[in-house]
């Protein structure tokens, strides 16, 4: 038995394109890795635990909290949030916490307990591709190296160090960021690099060099893309830089210059301080989104770990895709001139497009959030920051600032203009709200305005149908997760499984889960469709698979939802100390409520087995129904 992530594990843009190499793990290789990475140690790197018995707490990663609830199991080797329900195992925390796949969080455990995995045959093209990336990552961790070693150590690099001193930028900051300085030389990285067998060819495909012009009668040669610039490193999840921005420090154009697009890298599918931002928007349930590098950065040093920007380019679609997936809320704090007003009224109506919650916030006094935090402090952006407007609010504020008085078929005209956002808006009672707000502020009628905007088609445009919308796919926040002791599957009839059932179902995965009763034993009083809650059915499923090759059945969940449930249950309190009482019990409970259930009932969790494909246990239920009414009952 393999491993697989959706049968893709490494993955790399080549030509704008997704490519993927298919890559299996054996089974007993994950489970080593497993059994050799302590939760707690692990947990322990991102977490302070404190113990408390057998058990250890702390301030939940995932959500905010003042009160400890994640709760770490060692005898276990699990972690549930009682705040939040998340859970699993020491991969699914890693998964969650890095945004890793389940591959590269096996590879980070395997290489950091010294475990070998098994190589991948790879095609004579995908041997050439994946040396090709290789090289483009280590020239480029050279060039960071040397442009931050010329910041911080070299005589040449005194530019830099004033502009970031003056920008209040501490040497800790610059080394997280790792920040650099290119010197005003036309061969300072070609040089540099060169003495690690680096050709001049090879950092132009890079795009870190480019060729001169032979037509300018020239002699041929190649000289540094970034020259007398400071550096701006643009990392990855890894921490790997991936490209680099640089700003020039005197009125020579442009102003910024970025690394160009390659077959390893896209400006449109990256954001700016996303290697740090990510856990932070996940802590704070927004994305923070600037403009500027600077702005990131000293918003994240001011204690904004949520803090991102786009890389000199306007919000793409595939930048706000990547924010997605961390958050469904976004508070855009662009520069306050002209431009960055047009620039929020665009970047806000693409993310209002993809079903995001879109929040402004104006800084009055300041042109960015870097000059503001200097100038008024912390406390008082965090008070800016709570009077956030929404973009729809801000809109109507942007076109009215030059025209406070406004004639009838002006005011007729705003509420035409501003209809398309409203009638995006999914929630009724946020939608009235901004007819009211229309209606108090052009003093007209909330009939009339409601009138007006009705007329326009609710219908999305073609070019934000389809995957483009997040609103029917936005992942669910941790803080509206489902409560598992909540009845669950509600029958198409409106009936749901009774609390009992659910109960003595969740008992008997305890103590198979423990081990406390063979499999082989409640197999015996097994019949199809025995499971109504479905999760319920997919986890004995993985309690099945685990009976086979001997290990945990965490191991093997792909679902982190999934994984929530077991680690919930795990940690339950129940009373397990007659463990065979406790499964009798159990069962027949589940059968005397299973009697109880009328024809009805059974027909809609038959459609429910049907369309799940669970088509031996509708078939089951099928047959008892006809014997119900061969009976005589209703």
């Amino acid at each position: 038995m393999y491993y697989y992530l959706d049968n893709l594990s490494k993955i790399w843009h080549r030509g704008g394109e997704l490519q993927a190499v298919d890559y299996r793990i054996p089974e007993e290789i994950v489970e080593e890795v497993r059994l050799r990475s302590d939760i707690v140690d692990t947990i322990s790197e991102y977490v302070r635990l404190q113990r408390k018995g057998k058990n250890y707490l702390g301030l939940c990663p995932f959500h905010a909290e003042k009160t400890p609830s994640f709760t770490v199991t060692p005898d276990k080797q699990i972690f549930y949030c009682f705040g939040c329900h998340t859970g699993g195992n020491v991969f699914s925390f890693l998964m969650k916490k890095e945004n890793w796949n389940f591959v590269e969080t096996v590879e980070h455990l395997a290489q950091k307990h010294g475990i070998v995995l098994p190589e991948k045959e790879l095609s004579p093209r995908e041997k050439e591709q994946q040396t090709r990336r290789r090289r483009w990552e280590e020239i480029h961790d050279w060039a960071t190296g040397y442009f931050h070693e010329v910041l911080l150590h070299r005589p040449e690099g005194e530019p830099g160090r004033q502009y970031f001193q003056q920008r209040g930028m501490d040497e800790e900051t610059i080394k997280q960021f790792r920040l650099g300085y290119a010197p005003d030389r036309w061969d300072g990285l070609l040089e540099a690099l060169s003495a690690r067998g680096v050709s001049p060819q090879e950092l132009a495909q890079a795009g870190l060099a480019l060729e001169r012009d032979q037509s300018e009668g020239r002699s041929r040669g190649f000289y540094d893309r970034f020259r007398k610039r400071v550096i701006f490193a643009i990392l990855d999840s890894r921490h790997k830089t991936i490209g680099f921005g640089g700003r020039v420090l005197d009125h020579s154009t442009p102003k910024y210059l970025n690394s160009p697009e390659t077959a390893f890298f896209n400006k449109g599918h990256h954001l700016y301080g996303m290697h740090r931002a990510h856990q932070g928007i996940r802590e704070h349930g927004f994305a923070l989104l600037a403009e500027g590098y600077m702005d990131v950065i000293a918003l994240q040093k001011a204690g904004f770990k949520n803090a991102v920007a786009s890389l000199g380019t306007a919000l793409t679609r595939d930048q706000a895709k990547l924010i997605h997936r961390y958050t469904g809320r976004v508070v855009v704090v662009y520069d306050s001139d002209q431009a960055g007003t047009q620039a929020t009224l665009r970047a806000g109506e693409l993310l209002q497009d993809m079903g995001f919650r879109v929040d402004i916030l104006r800084l009055s006094g300041a042109k960015d959030p870097d000059e503001y935090l200097k100038t008024f402090g912390v406390e008082e952006f965090n008070k800016a920051l709570a009077q956030a407007e929404p973009y729809i609010q801000f809109k109507y504020q942007v076109h009215v600032q030059t025209k406070p008085t406004l004639s009838a078929p002006e005011k007729a005209e705003l509420v035409r203009e501003l209809a398309p956002d409203i009638v995006k808006v999914q929630s009724p009672v946020e939608r009235e709200g901004y007819e009211r707000f229309l209606s108090l502020e052009l003093g007209l009628t909330l009939d009339r305005v409601q009138e007006e905007i009705a007329g326009f088609d609710r219908k999305p445009s073609k070019k934000a149908s389809g995957e483009e919308l997040f609103r029917s796919k936005q992942d669910i926040s941790v803080k509206n997760r489902d409560n598992i002791n909540r009845c669950a599957n509600p029958t198409p009839s409106g009936a749901s499984v009774p609390d009992g059932v659910i109960r003595a179902e969740r008992v008997l995965l305890r103590l198979l889960l423990e081990q406390l009763i063979p499999v082989s034993e409640f197999k015996d009083q097994w019949v199809e469709g025995f499971w109504k809650v479905a999760y319920h059915q997919q986890i004995f499923d993985y309690i099945e698979k685990a009976r086979c090759i001997g290990n945990g059945a965490l191991s093997g969940m792909e679902s982190g939802p999934l994984q929530s449930k077991v680690a919930q249950i795990m940690l339950e309190d129940m009373e397990l100390s007659n463990p065979q009482r406790l499964f009798h019990d159990c069962m027949k409970q589940i059968h005397s409520m299973s009697e109880e259930e009328t024809v009805e009932e059974l027909q809609a969790r038959m459609v429910e087995l049907e369309k799940s494909g669970d088509l031996t246990g509708a078939l089951a239920l099928l047959k008892e129904i006809g014997e119900r009414l061969r009976s005589g009952e209703k």
